[in-house]
């Protein structure tokens, strides 16, 4: 089994080394490695370049953002399975790819792998801040504020080509939107890994003011609504109470 991993990248010199650096020390070997660069003016490309280059194939042009990146590899991917892995995220160990692929090859029938992850210090990697505790899906979950950690979604190409991609519209809940999809209205087969996969620092877009989690939550009303789901309003009451429990939570998080 082949898994493709796409990066999206603008501007990161500071965090890319840590992210290439968790892919390619994988002890699983079938792994295509896209990084999706979006011209950026900074050493990001000099430091990709210092890999050895038969280990990622590096594209670097203008696009519409992450996820419109994200759509560009997906459309240059050759695995079985396709995951996301932003530039300042990074595996938590190096058996993450080998625990998914043995997954997935423990039932055909799975279409999705997902696991828990935190949210790190953006400054010292080391430093757990929050701890996202995911669960087994089942239908309805997403009416009462449950989402997977999009970062840590392994997904079959196959079913990305048959359900679609990241629509780019929603700027700030492309990735609600694609897991709704995937999860809710095609209720696609999948196993959840309970425990930490990726790190993820913290300072994301959507979290990174309370102007951008007024435009995520808001995002995320036009996402329910664009599929006419008829409790859209009750979803972000509910994504608030979950998210503050998810918060509430992580101050008993040490480390991982």
């Amino acid at each position: 089994m082949k898994i493709t991993i796409i990066t999206p990248v603008y501007n990161g010199e500071i965090m890319i080394k840590s992210c290439i650096d968790s892919v390619l020390n994988q002890t699983y070997q079938n792994i295509e490695y896209i990084i999706m660069d979006a011209n950026s003016k900074d050493a990001t490309i000099d430091i990709i370049k210092q890999y050895p280059q038969e280990k990622i194939k590096l594209i670097s042009e203008k696009d519409k953002g992450s996820c419109d990146a994200l759509n560009k590899g997906i459309a240059l991917a050759t695995g079985d399975v396709v995951c996301f892995l932003c530039a300042d995220d990074m595996y938590a160990h190096k058996d993450v790819i080998k625990k998914v692929a043995e997954t997935f090859n423990s039932d055909q029938k799975i279409d999705i792998v997902y696991s828990d992850i935190v949210y790190v210090n953006k400054d010292k990697i080391e430093k757990v801040e929050r701890y996202w505790k995911s669960s087994p899906f089942k239908k309805g979950m997403y009416s009462k504020g449950w989402l997977p950690p999009h970062t840590s979604l392994f997904i079959k190409r196959e079913a990305l080509k048959k359900y679609g991609t990241f629509n780019i519209n929603f700027k700030f809940a492309s990735d609600v939107d694609l897991s709704f999809r995937l999860f809710e209205i095609h209720q696609l087969k999948s196993f959840y890994i309970p425990e930490v996969l990726v790190k993820m620092r913290s300072g994301g877009v959507s979290n990174s003011s309370i102007k951008n989690m007024y435009k995520s939550l808001k995002d995320c009303y036009d996402v329910f609504k664009s599929h006419n789901i008829k409790w859209p309003i009750m979803y972000i009451f509910r994504t608030i109470i979950y998210r503050a429990n998810h918060v509430i939570k992580s101050y008993k998080v040490k480390n991982v």
